[in-house]
């Protein structure tokens, strides 16, 4: 059977709104634990830093561990971001402008960390197949639907075997793509691929470079929900 025709039989059976629905319940879950380490390089200039980390629902709780930052906490609770900062001992609620950026320096934006589920801002516009060392993917073209998502367009790169995404690029409404993602590796949890190392490239700066890597991670586990109030996050 000829590449051409796997392609036609893929389309006939499968559609972009699909396609996104499956990449969505493969990112899927309730609850998780999470350790990383995240390297930030700026020119020549590298900063490593690492943090821990929990979610349940769309809440999150953040804490890094590196001697630079160490104690240095965020927050995510019911759409609002906080960060605790040991140096003033105080709690800082982060929004409108501030969101925009710069999370501890890298390439991620406070907008970027705060969507727990981007896919659900937008909708399918087109979808087309390519072939990568003579693999078929399909680059799906996403677009916001809501008016409030940091990016107006998503192209991604998608393995449908494995129902994950392999690079994003984020685009405004004007055209212009201002950041590239890619997962670099993956890691079956629990049947589910989830990306183990990320990289990010903000276009908009020079010589930019992150780089996230998860040492630990797992879903679905009992957390406690002392982690997920304000109170948690002075101690």
């Amino acid at each position: 059977m000829n590449i051409a025709l796997i392609i036609t039989l893929l389309f006939q059976q499968i559609s972009p709104s699909k396609v996104l629905l499956s990449l969505r319940k493969n990112l899927k879950y309730n609850t998780s634990f999470f350790s990383a380490q995240l390297e930030i390089r700026k020119g020549k200039r590298v900063l490593n830093k690492s943090f821990k980390g929990y979610s349940k629902g769309e809440n999150f709780y953040l804490e890094f561990t590196n001697p630079e930052d160490k104690g240095v906490k965020y927050l995510k609770l019911k759409g609002d971001l906080y960060i605790y900062l040991p140096d003033i001992d105080d709690v800082v609620r982060l929004s409108g402008d501030m969101l925009k950026q710069s999370f501890m320096g890298s390439d991620l934006s406070y907008e970027d960390l705060m969507q727990e589920d981007p896919l659900k801002y937008y909708k399918t516009v087109a979808m087309r197949d390519t072939t990568i060392e003579g693999r078929i993917y399909f680059i799906l073209e996403l677009e916001d639907t809501t008016g409030t998502a940091p990016y107006y367009r998503v192209r991604m790169v998608v393995d449908l075997d494995r129902n994950i995404w392999l690079k994003e690029e984020l685009i405004t409404k004007s055209g212009r793509k201002i950041k590239e993602v890619e997962a670099l590796e993956f890691k079956n949890i629990k049947g589910k691929h989830y990306p183990t190392s990320i990289a990010m490239r903000d276009l908009r700066l020079k010589d930019s470079y992150t780089k996230f890597v998860f040492k630990e991670v797992d879903f679905d586990i009992p957390i406690p929900d002392r982690y997920f109030s304000l109170s948690e996050l002075k101690k």
